[in-house]
């Protein structure tokens, strides 16, 4: 266990590490949620022009993050040949992590990373599982391309309770979770001031109990990556497309300016000039009067907006190019397609998909495997085949889903093994399906039996009459 010196020298390590990183993620944050990206406006600007500018986010990056987060889910953990949930899958349930692992997942998708901390809250306390994202979290590791584990880890939030926020934490290191108290959380905001706050012991440090695969004690935090990458770089979705969502806000400003201003015929008059109210009142009337014959009236044409729509058109589809997602996902336009055209459309987010299911697939089965360990569930913690389930969201025709069931079950298949593939139903109503069929099956074997046994006895009494 670490003295007070020793956990002192370690958290500000750790905390100026993260307050080197957290400026990107801020703005990956600030960006992914609309809050940056206005347009720059001329120094001294009206109000107005102003007001359209602040008008002008017009944010697609939330909708890449729903075009993804929408599509992941974890619905069972077995192995292939299994038609039931491992053992394990009911510490999925107990954590709540039907509905908490979006946290873990969107993370990963806005930042590139996230964590799950999966340790007792207290000394003696039962194994509870966080999800952390980047901006409240930090972990360093020996390797980070290689390693699975991290050496150490600072767990932070805000404590709202009493009057005043307060910044806590948690130290983990292989062994002991040390408790925090870092001050006013005003003082932590990432200024190279918030250095020199002092780092006080909130409570006694406890041990987590947290072994790996082979039974050495490991730091229990597990990151979850959708992308892995053979360099140290930890990319989301929102950054590498920052610079087009700026594109699209300026020219959807340029828009606005332009229906603003110029959407309606401006007048002119050449020659005449009045006080304010005068002209007002001419621009109010129908039929202009002049005294003086060299005055030259006239009218500009009305600006189009439609170049602009055009081309907010073609930026908001090269974008979702670049991300890989259904262009009418952030286009918003639909067209009436067929259910093959609607995959085709789709087949390159459901690659990516496929691939953000792998990477972080590793990472659930390692945490369920970590809580196994840590609960003596010997039978969990030990069997490498079973597999995070992913519920199928591609698109398909629902009566060619159970055309394809129907044809596979002629020839063998069984038809409860099928049921996955149908997007519609739920793991709940998978497994009570596959429970009626058991019981038909049995059912429909008693009756065979029961057929088969008066056959023999009819035959039997007809032999004997013979």
């Amino acid at each position: 266990m670490l003295d007070a010196d020793e956990i002192e020298l370690q958290v500000r390590d750790l905390w100026a590490r993260h307050v080197d990183e957290l400026p990107r993620l801020t703005k990956i944050f600030n960006y992914a949620t609309g809050v940056w990206g206005v347009p720059d406006v001329p120094e001294g600007a009206s109000r107005e022009i102003k007001d359209l500018a602040r008008l002008a986010v017009k944010n697609c990056l939330s909708l890449v993050e729903d075009a993804f987060g929408q599509n992941l889910a974890v619905v069972g953990y077995r192995t292939a040949a299994a038609s039931v949930n491992a053992p394990g899958w009911a510490r999925w349930q107990t954590q709540g992590m039907d509905a908490r692992q979006a946290e873990v997942n969107r993370a990963a998708i806005r930042y590139g990373a996230a964590y799950l901390v999966i340790a007792p809250e207290s000394a003696g306390g039962r194994v509870t599982w966080r999800p952390r994202t980047p901006r409240k979290m930090v972990a360093i590791y020996a390797d980070p391309q290689m390693d699975l584990w991290p050496i150490r880890a600072l767990e932070t939030w805000t404590d709202t309770t009493d009057a005043r926020s307060r910044r806590k934490g948690l130290m983990i290191d292989d062994e002991m979770c040390y408790p925090l108290n870092l001050g006013e959380a005003s003082k932590w905001s990432g200024s190279s001031t918030s250095r020199r706050v002092p780092v006080a012991l909130d409570g006694d440090p406890w041990a987590h109990g947290a072994t790996g695969d082979d039974g050495e004690s490991v730091c229990p935090v597990i990151r979850y990556v959708t992308t892995r990458r053979g360099e140290d770089a930890v990319v989301g979705e929102v950054e590498p497309l920052i610079i087009e969502q700026q594109a699209i806000n300026a020219v959807n400003f340029d828009r606005l300016v332009v229906s603003r201003f110029g959407a309606f015929p401006q007048r002119y008059a050449i020659g005449w000039s009045a006080d304010d109210l005068t002209v007002l009142r001419a621009a109010m009337s129908r039929v202009w009067a002049f005294d003086d014959e060299t005055v030259k009236v006239g009218a500009f044409p009305a600006a189009s907006v439609e170049p602009y729509n055009s081309i907010l058109t073609e930026m908001q589809e090269h974008l979702a190019m670049r991300a890989q997602v259904n262009p009418a996902a952030i286009t918003g336009k639909l067209v009436n397609l067929s259910a093959d055209a609607l995959a085709a459309a789709e087949k390159g987010q459901q690659r990516k998909l496929a691939e953000m299911r792998l990477s972080l697939g590793e990472s659930y089965e390692q945490s369920l495997r970590l809580d196994a360990r840590m609960d003596g569930d010997s039978e969990t913690s030990s069997d490498r085949s079973a597999e995070a389930v992913w519920a199928d969201t591609e698109a398909r025709a629902f009566g060619a889903v159970v055309d394809g069931i129907t044809k596979l079950a002629a020839v063998g298949v069984p038809i409860d093994e099928l049921l996955t593939l149908v997007s519609a139903l739920s793991q709940q109503q998978i497994t009570a399906i596959r429970d009626r069929m058991a019981g038909q099956g049995e059912i429909l074997a008693a009756l065979r039996q029961m057929s088969e046994a008066q056959q023999t006895r009819v035959m039997g009494e007809a032999e004997v009459a013979v």
